[in-house]
């Protein structure tokens, strides 16, 4: 396998993966909105915002399973074999516990959201047929795990933008043909039918499919794939918390009008993490089989390379955020006063760099399946953060709050996350230390001296933007 072109072959289709995604997101919303009055339309998004809870319940299994067949792929057939074995098994439980669950909050949603009976009676329907449609799904996705441990990233990536493309063609007709509320639920089975065929042939195809037997099913491997979903678990919930908490603490330290304001910002925020997270997402499957060979150099090389494209992409990204946010924003919203301004808008452009400095040096820690190190400190990193923010932004309004995201990433899970990181990755900690402050320190420096620049000068709005990226970049 020649690496440099697998890695840039993964990345580029995650980016055009993303680019087709939220594309198909921006026309579906108009479209929708043009079709269903903002009840329907609040409807399919309490739908969905309930499906984002019980999920919850996958409990990190689909990347536990990815990281140990991984593993089982280097100790020969017969452990991946009985590694495949247990994940169908895995996958079939975790299909039938969110299909319970399915069914079970289905008929409460009319009381806990107040809806009248014919609310209630489509709200249920089409909540059933979501669930269904998930659960089947779910279970089915043990192909696609393999492709992901197969280093096939790229091959599960062209089906995905398949799947979207399809599924915003089925919804445009749908919902123009007078299917109103179902046009979501039906456009997305159409898709998932036309798509799951192609996800479960590419994996024959590139023989990462193991044996069904059930003599094969042994509780040990079946014990393996949750405890270390577990632990993942729990790296996953620190990421929602972090990633979902300025809002909340918004609405409750700062006016609503201030909250509206960061909510608007945090949209262009929340996709350049997006983007710059599909760096290091697209390059760990190949460095957990870097690792599951013993093959330690290779890593530490292209785990550096990694590094120093996501963070110095981050820092690059914050730049020009500072810079256009302010321009940008206006023109998008057509309306005075949505832009942030001053310190805050600095400290907000930092936020994707802060979840990925987290993301590769605490959360790299999964590909030695070793994120348990660091449970109790990323535990204790919400706790710190949340404090700070009550703290601070009480005292300081937006700058306080957005400092405390910042400031809590010193003092919770990131050093401890690089000395473990350092002793399993056979290098030092003071080179990872080094590397951290040379990716970080000179960018930041420049980057604030540039701001500080920046509010001086005698410039219009566009013109700013223009003469101030240039210079950054």
């Amino acid at each position: 396998m020649n690496v440099r072109n697998h890695v840039g072959k993964t990345i580029g289709t995650s980016w055009l993966s993303l680019i087709v995604v939220s594309a198909a997101q921006l026309i579906m919303i108009p479209v929708a909105l043009a079709h269903l009055d903002k009840t329907d339309f609040a409807l399919f998004a309490i739908i969905t915002q309930v499906f984002v809870s019980i999920m919850l319940a996958e409990m990190g299994v689909r990347s536990a399973c990815s990281r140990l067949l991984i593993d089982a792929a280097a100790k020969g057939k017969e452990k991946y074999d009985k590694v495949w074995m247990a994940s169908c098994a895995v996958f079939l439980f975790q299909a039938c516990l969110m299909l319970t669950l399915t069914l079970s909050v289905a008929p409460l949603l009319g009381r806990l959201f107040d809806l009248n009976a014919e609310q209630s009676d489509i709200v249920f329907w089409i909540f059933i047929t979501v669930g269904l449609k998930n659960a089947v799904g779910y279970l089915l996705s043990v192909f696609s795990t393999a492709l992901l441990a197969g280093q096939c990233l790229h091959k599960l990536n062209g089906i995905n933008i398949l799947n979207t493309v399809a599924e915003l063609i089925g919804f445009c007709i749908l919902i123009n043909l007078g299917f109103g509320l179902w046009a979501y639920p039906i456009s997305a089975i159409i898709s998932f039918v036309c798509s799951q065929p192609l996800i479960v042939r590419a994996a024959f195809k590139n023989n990462l499919v193991g044996s069904f037997k059930i003599s094969l099913l042994e509780w040990s491997e079946v014990k393996e794939i949750f405890s270390l979903g577990m632990d993942v678990f729990v790296a996953a919930l620190f990421s929602v918390a972090m990633g979902h908490s300025l809002l909340l603490l918004s609405g409750y330290l700062l006016t609503l009008e201030e909250t509206a304001v960061l909510a608007v910002n945090l949209k262009l925020v929340s996709m350049m993490t997006q983007i710059l997270q599909r760096v290091p997402g697209s390059t760990n499957p190949t460095l957990m089989k870097m690792v599951s060979e013993d093959d330690y150099n290779g890593y530490n090389a292209w785990w550096g390379y990694t590094a120093k494209l996501t963070i110095g992409l981050s820092l690059v990204g914050a730049g020009l955020y500072v810079f256009s946010s302010g321009f940008v924003i206006n023109v998008w919203t057509s309306k005075e006063g949505m832009e942030m301004h001053g310190v805050s808008v600095l400290l907000l452009s930092l936020v994707p760099f802060r979840y990925l400095v987290h993301y590769i040096f605490v959360n790299s820690l999964t590909i030695f399946k070793e994120i348990r190190k660091v449970k109790l400190w990323l535990i204790w990193e919400i706790v710190l953060y949340v404090m700070l923010a009550l703290w601070l932004g009480k005292h300081y309004g937006m700058v306080g709050l957005l400092s405390a995201n910042l400031i809590s990433m010193l003092g919770g899970a990131l050093f401890v996350g690089i000395k473990y990181l350092a002793y399993c990755s056979r290098v030092s900690f003071g080179s990872l230390v080094k590397l951290l402050m040379k990716l970080t320190v000179p960018l930041s420096v420049s980057l604030v001296v540039l701001f500080l620049v920046s509010l001086s000068l005698p410039l219009s709005p566009l013109m700013n933007m223009v003469t101030m990226s240039f210079a950054w970049v």
